[in-house]
């Protein structure tokens, strides 16, 4: 990856507000451009600003719809430039966010400054008498109802998924209704910009990206995203360790492309109202052993129950492989840092395995792994020999007995060059985060973290 590339890259994942702020500047320079000096020159009260305003928070919530909606389709290149499945959806959620809170500032926009004029609270100015309404006034009435129940749905949908204690399978259910909400939301828009919109660019960019949310949303309603990148398996074998970790090995009965080690897939296991649950691979690919391994850890009601729900030769359904949590920070070998905590070890026992293979690794690696435990969990147990093989340094620490792993132990370990990748507890790879990379320690590019936080 070129040195270019890479900061693009990191852009998008240190920062996610960028892409954000990127889709409202490009609409607002359009607008400022093109709109902003006939306003200027013919608003006459603030009522007029009002309208203006308006029309521009409605635009820019298309784009940023229109935006979500296309990443909702998890396209191979998004996802590549994102740096991965999890950080497309961080941004798809900030989207989703995003576009509540301009929902409720467009609609804001609209019913406070007309409902303090009623209560006589404002003065609002005279408008003269109305001509007679025809067929194009009942399709712009239509077009202002059908927005207006939009944007309740799109604010109570976008609630929904900020509330954590709706079960995922009711989440999942109601998030169905977004494109619908949004293809209204496009009638809406459209059919209420003003003809000066389309005397310029603003109105057909606007225009060509909500078609592809469109289009993307027709996609989303037949059930079809990730249709080409979904495999048949068969459950080959399921253990449940003591420690309640879930150790499955599956095996593909339709061509599987391979996967590089640390990246994820998703996994419908075939149960009604479920869908498919992400989960990182816990093996290298080998078509020797032609067998996808993963370790699930018990975090929900669903996970809980799958040890009850699942029995060897059962049919489930794979799609990916997804991630950037590769490994590959350089073209050529340089130190790494391996920070995993509890079942955050997955990604690095496939990694383990993979130099295991490749003969060990060609560069100094060091991997940190803290458990809350003196023996970690059960289906690690090979661990210790993986990293024999692959020429990794093992630094193993029972926090209920050492305390947390501190910082410092890291950094001496982070030679010229070096990066650091971290699977584990979100607030812990939040503190590391702030204590290598904003101290100055380590390079923003050089810290690797996986977001796996879909909701």
């Amino acid at each position: 990856m070129s040195k270019t590339a890479q900061r693009v890259q990191q852009t998008l994942l240190r920062k996610p507000t960028t892409a954000l702020l990127t889709l409202s500047a490009l609409p607002l320079a359009l607008w400022a451009v093109f709109t902003l000096p006939g306003i200027a020159e013919s608003a006459k009260t603030w009522w007029d600003w009002r309208r203006a305003l308006i029309l521009l928070s409605g635009t820019v919530l298309l784009w940023w719809m229109s935006a979500g909606m296309l990443l909702a389709l998890r396209p191979a290149g998004l996802e590549k430039a994102c740096g991965g499945l999890d950080r497309l959806y961080r941004l798809h959620k900030n989207l989703g966010i995003g576009a509540g809170v301009l929902v409720f500032t467009h609609w804001l926009l609209e019913w406070l400054p007309k409902n303090l004029a009623k209560a006589g609270l404002i003065e609002r100015p005279f408008r003269g008498p109305r001509g007679p309404r025809g067929d194009a006034n009942m399709w712009m009435d239509l077009a202002k109802d059908i927005g207006e129940w939009a944007g309740y749905i799109v604010f109570a949908l976008v609630l929904v998924a900020l509330i954590r204690r709706i079960p995922y399978r009711h989440f999942r259910w109601l998030h169905k209704l977004f494109p619908l909400a949004f293809m209204a939301g496009v009638y809406h828009g459209l059919m209420l910009m003003p003809k000066t919109y389309w005397e310029q660019p603003l109105a057909y960019l606007t225009a060509a990206l909500a078609a592809g949310g469109c289009v993307a949303g027709l996609i989303a309603l037949s059930g079809r995203i990730g249709r080409n990148r979904q495999v048949a398996c068969t459950l080959d074998s399921s253990t449940l360790h003591p420690d309640g970790v879930l150790e499955l090995y599956c095996r593909p009965t339709t061509p599987w492309p391979g996967h590089k080690a640390g990246q994820c897939v998703l996994v419908d296991f075939g149960h009604p109202g479920e869908g498919a649950h992400p989960f990182t691979l816990a093996s290298s690919w080998s078509l020797q052993d032609g067998r996808l391994r993963l370790a699930i850890k018990a975090l929900g009601d669903y996970t809980r129950s799958l040890p009850q729900r699942l029995s060897p030769g059962q049919h489930l359904r794979v799609e990916g492989p997804y991630g950037g949590f590769t490994f590959a920070a350089c073209a050529k070998p340089a130190p790494q840092v391996w920070v995993a905590g509890g079942i955050g070890i997955t990604p690095f026992i496939a990694r383990l395995q993979e130099l295991a293979t490749l003969g060990g690794s060609q560069a100094p690696v060091d991997l940190f792994y803290s458990t809350a435990q003196a023996t970690p969990p059960s289906f690690t147990h090979e661990l210790a020999s993986l990293c024999q093989a692959a020429g990794v340094r093992l630094h193993q620490r029972d926090t209920t007995q050492a305390g947390p792993l501190p910082t410092l132990e890291l950094s001496r370990r982070l030679r010229p060059g070096a990066s650091l990748w971290f699977c584990g507890p979100l607030g812990w790879g939040r503190q590391l985060e702030q204590d290598l990379v904003h101290s100055g320690l380590l390079p923003a590019h050089a810290f690797h973290k996986e977001l796996f936080e879909f909701r």
